[in-house]
């Protein structure tokens, strides 16, 4: 098993996906308990996607320093 060191960008950026995922869960149980407001849709919809790029960003990361 190779153990590999993040860089402080990446720790930041695992941070932040953390955060992110933390308040995407919450717009989630806000909405499932019966708030449908579209400000809070789309908020939600702008953090999966957030949490989507910067895990994306992470991973090149990580193949970078295979390489």
């Amino acid at each position: 098993m190779t153990t590999r060191t993040l860089t402080p960008h990446q720790y930041r950026l695992r941070a932040i996906v953390k955060r992110l995922v933390i308040d995407l869960g919450y717009l989630e149980q806000v909405s499932k308990l019966g708030a449908t407001q579209p400000r809070l849709h789309a908020a939600a919809v702008c953090l999966d996607r957030a949490v989507e790029v910067l895990n994306a960003e992470l991973e090149a990361g990580r193949d970078r320093q295979i390489a």
